[in-house]
């Protein structure tokens, strides 16, 4: 578009739309202390792609 000062980067393309480690957790029914280890590994917010990466699945163990 011409006169706008937005870009995107392509790496924030592929690491999706950032969003709160308490919505993720919330959207993916995370218990406290999955989203607290997400909240420490990430900071308050992260990319939905990254974080979905990260989040353990049922206890699965850590690979």
């Amino acid at each position: 578009m011409l006169g706008s000062t937005r870009q995107e980067t392509p790496e924030a393309v592929i690491h999706g739309r950032m969003i709160t480690i308490e919505a993720f957790a919330r959207k993916y029914r995370l218990d406290e202390e999955e989203a607290h280890r997400l909240e420490e590994e990430f900071g308050i917010a992260a990319p939905e792609l990254d974080l979905l990466r990260a989040a353990r699945r049922n206890g699965r163990p850590e690979e």
